[in-house]
């Protein structure tokens, strides 16, 4: 996926998640979108029912009390 403001690739992570009784379910979470689909794909032939995909970029953050940067998914 590419970043809007500076046009650099970025990774995204793909989270399925069920809503079940107002409560949120991880079910699966990758970073390759082929991978989420087809999990989806095997998830409502076997289940029928649908989840609902979380599409999260990677974000940088700068620390600079340690100078370090980490990589976090939000």
């Amino acid at each position: 996926m590419k970043d809007i403001l500076t046009g650099e690739d970025i990774e995204t992570l793909y989270k399925m998640v069920q809503i079940k009784g107002g409560k949120r379910i991880d079910k699966f979470r990758t970073t390759d979108i082929k991978r989420a689909l087809r999990f989806h794909r095997w998830y409502v032939k076997r289940y029928r029912e649908g989840l609902l995909m979380e599409i999260l970029p990677q974000k940088k953050r700068y620390n600079w009390k340690e100078k370090s940067v980490d990589y976090t998914f939000e």
